[in-house]
């Protein structure tokens, strides 16, 4: 249930509409706004689609262990669902029993959110903030919106270097919706079957006719995160039963395809 609006996407202003259909909960008060950093807008140029909100759901549940994620994600025009807005997900830890998260596409330690894709990507942002606070019931400001450096019990830039809460605020007082717009909905998704994964060397030492060994060595894991040949892969993590780490092969195939 905690993830049962993976494959749920709306534009800025059917948003609205879908809030209207849901009792607001009682237990939020504010919005809490994150940036993806991982991926970037250079990551995903085109935006996210139903498949990539299905590789981060995946991610948080065999790599964190999580039984839900943040509740929305934002990308150039369009707010994607995760975790339902009437049930507390998992953003930050400070925030995560009052507030609504929202991860907006970009690394705004480095990209601009004020020119290209970016500041489409917070516009949309403000958009999505502001209904949420009406279908809340409060008005937007130090106390309703929160960035997640504003967690005490964290040490994060996140939602980025360069965003400017106040000019945040500024935008979701100006942002104007117009929810007569139709319902749009993605695909819906689902998991990805364990028989699909596969180990990452192994898979690829046959494929390429590599040595294992130069496989094992272009391997890396950086935090959480594993790239093959400085080669993202996206939905890749460390099985503790088979003690390897494995990814799906349909993701490898397309990694290999650059080879």
């Amino acid at each position: 249930m905690s993830f049962s609006n993976v494959g749920q996407v709306w534009s800025k202003d059917t948003f609205v509409s879908y809030l209207r259909g849901k009792k607001p909960p009682v237990w939020a008060t504010s919005v809490t706004l994150h940036h993806t950093a991982a991926p970037s807008l250079a990551q995903r140029p085109d935006g996210f689609t139903a498949q990539h909100i299905r590789n981060i759901q995946y991610f948080y549940q065999k790599s964190l262990g999580w039984s839900r994620g943040p509740h929305f994600f934002i990308d150039d025009d369009q707010v994607w669902g995760m975790t339902p807005p009437t049930v507390p997900g998992i953003h930050a830890k400070s925030f995560n029993a009052t507030s609504i998260g929202i991860e907006v596409l970009g690394n705004y330690d480095v990209e601009s959110p004020d020119s290209g894709r970016g500041k489409q990507c917070w516009e949309t942002a403000a958009a999505a903030t502001k209904a949420l606070l009406d279908w809340l019931g409060v008005s937007p400001d130090w106390q309703t919106i929160y960035f997640h450096r504003d967690d005490p019990k964290t040490s994060k830039t996140c939602p980025g270097k360069r965003v400017s809460k106040d000019v945040f605020i500024e935008m979701v007082e100006s942002a104007v919706l117009d929810p007569e717009s139709s319902l749009k909905e993605g695909p819906l998704v689902t998991g990805i079957a364990s028989t699909d994964l596969v180990g990452i060397v192994d898979f690829v030492s046959e494929k390429l006719k590599k040595p294992y060994r130069e496989v094992v060595a272009g391997l890396k894991r950086q935090g959480k995160e594993y790239y093959l040949f400085d080669k993202w892969v996206e939905r890749a993590y460390y099985d503790k039963e088979r003690k390897t780490t494995v990814a799906p092969r349909s993701e490898l195939e397309q990694i290999l395809l650059s080879f």
